[in-house]
This record gives structure tokens, C-alpha cells and sequence, in this order.
């Protein structure tokens, strides 16, 4: 073999190489684009960002069950006082009974009966998917507890907790970030939905074809977990029933008589 011919083909192996190198390059550089929208767009098989706050989540969770641990003895108090109030006759008896009657409509004491408990997860499955077709499925979302609770309340149900929060007028349900606040309180997967009221209905309205589960369903079964419950106990709203900004119309009495037009007029 000539020495030229030796060159030629060193030369042929190293575009070889080369050739190789370049392709690899392409293909890294085309994975850490992929895996970066898949972060941003929270398609990790954990929640993005979830972990690095798992401690301020804790932190917080202990404080806010301390809250509503003396929320609770001041509520139990109050019930107590109420009954003692109920004891009496007359207007005091049926006025109590009234009131009593009013905070439990108002999910301000606890709720026992029969129902339906749904267990919402995050899918175990990884989505890989093209750039322009990101989604967000693998996750729950806010979105998907609301729609849940409405279609609770819209089946019939009485008195409805996400992950031991009570669920009442004010109640807000949202994301911060990564974790879902429900009543400002961070929630962790698996989100636990309790409602009583009547099973089958419940049950029917939450498999309705097409329903709420629908797209959840087709993605991954084992994102949902349904079944009925003979005896659920909800606990009672844990946050403050003050409002700052709404306040009931002025009682017609004698108070107010003298802020009237006509009482100004016969003046």
C-alpha cells in the first residue's frame, strides 16, 4: 500500500466522525429543547417546582391547620353556648334553632350523611409529544376540581370538601404556582372530593357521557377513583364568615325613620 493511499483513507474516517458528531449534536440540541417546553409547560412526571417548595408547603400547611384548630374549639364553643340557648321556650328556643339551622347551611359546622368520594391523581404516565402540540393533561389542574364541584352541586349535593376543605360560598379554588389552593390553603395530589347527598345521582351526573371525566378518562383511567360512601363526615369551614365589603339592608324600624325622606319632609 502507498503511502497516498494511506492518507485517503484516514481522510474518509475522519469525515466519518465528523458526519457522526455533527448528527449527535443536532439530536442533544433537539432533546434539550424538547425537555425545557416540556418543564415550562409543566409536563414533568412531577410538578414543576413543586419540590423545591415542598418545605415552605409544610411550613405553611402547619400553620394553617393551627388556625383552624382553634377555629374549631371557638366554633365548638359557640355551639355549646347555642345549646344551652336552645333549652329555653318561646322566641329564645325557636330562635336558636333558626340560627343553629342557618350556620349549617352555611357549612359553618360539620356535615355527616351518605355519598361520594372521588380521588383525583396526577397521571404516572411520561407524554411526549411535539413542540406545537404541548398539553397539560398528565396533571390536575384547578380547572378540573371546579368543574368536578360544579357538577356536584349541580347533581344535588348538599355539603362538598376538597382535601378537608370546606366548601362554601366565598370558597376559592385556584393555582398559585404549582400547588392548588383551596380557601387559600395549599393542597397536595391525590385532591380527595367528598360530597353527600343522594349516591346515584351523584354518581350518575359524575359519568355522564361526555361529562366532566371525559377527557381525563381518555388520557388515563387511573387518574380518577370513584366510589360510594354510607357515612362521610365533612368538617366545618375553617376561615372567617366576616364580610369587609357586603352588608345586609337597613331593618325598617324605628331607628331609622328619622333617615327616611318622609319623616325629613313632615319636619
Amino acid at each position: 500500500m502507498s503511502v497516498y493511499s494511506s492518507n485517503i483513507t484516514h481522510r474518509s474516517f475522519y469525515w466519518q466522525i465528523s458526519a457522526v458528531c455533527f448528527i449527535l449534536g443536532l439530536i442533544l440540541a433537539a432533546a434539550a429543547v424538547t425537555a425545557n417546553q416540556v418543564s415550562r409547560s409543566g409536563n414533568g412526571f412531577t410538578r414543576t417546582g413543586f419540590s423545591y417548595d415542598v418545605r415552605n408547603f409544610v411550613q405553611a400547611r402547619n400553620k394553617d391547620a393551627d388556625y383552624e384548630t382553634v377555629l374549631k374549639q371557638k366554633s365548638d364553643y359557640i355551639t355549646n353556648l347555642e345549646t344551652k340557648l336552645s333549652k329555653g321556650n318561646g322566641a329564645t328556643s325557636l330562635l336558636s334553632k333558626t340560627l343553629q339551622e342557618t350556620r349549617f347551611s352555611a357549612g359553618l359546622t360539620d356535615a355527616l350523611g351518605p355519598g361520594i368520594q372521588i380521588v383525583l391523581a396526577d397521571s404516572q404516565k411520561t407524554q411526549i409529544v411535539g413542540v406545537d402540540g404541548m398539553k397539560q393533561s398528565i396533571l390536575i389542574h384547578d380547572s378540573d376540581i371546579n368543574s368536578v364541584v360544579n357538577e356536584l352541586k349541580a347533581c344535588g349535593a348538599e355539603a362538598i370538601a376538597v382535601n378537608g376543605q370546606r366548601i362554601v360560598a366565598s370558597t376559592s379554588i385556584r393555582c398559585v404556582g404549582p400547588v392548588i389552593h383551596v380557601n387559600g390553603v395549599p393542597a397536595a395530589p391525590p385532591y380527595i372530593i367528598q360530597a353527600i347527598g343522594d349516591q346515584d345521582a351523584l354518581m350518575g351526573g359524575m359519568n355522564l357521557p361526555g361529562g366532566v371525566f371525559n377527557e381525563l378518562r381518555h388520557f388515563d383511567p387511573d387518574m380518577i377513583r370513584m366510589e360510594k360512601r354510607s357515612n362521610l363526615k365533612l368538617p366545618a369551614f375553617g376561615g372567617s364568615p366576616k364580610m369587609r365589603f357586603a352588608h345586609p339592608p337597613p331593618t325598617p324600624g324605628a331607628d331609622s325613620d328619622k333617615d327616611t325622606p318622609s319623616s325629613k319632609d313632615n319636619q
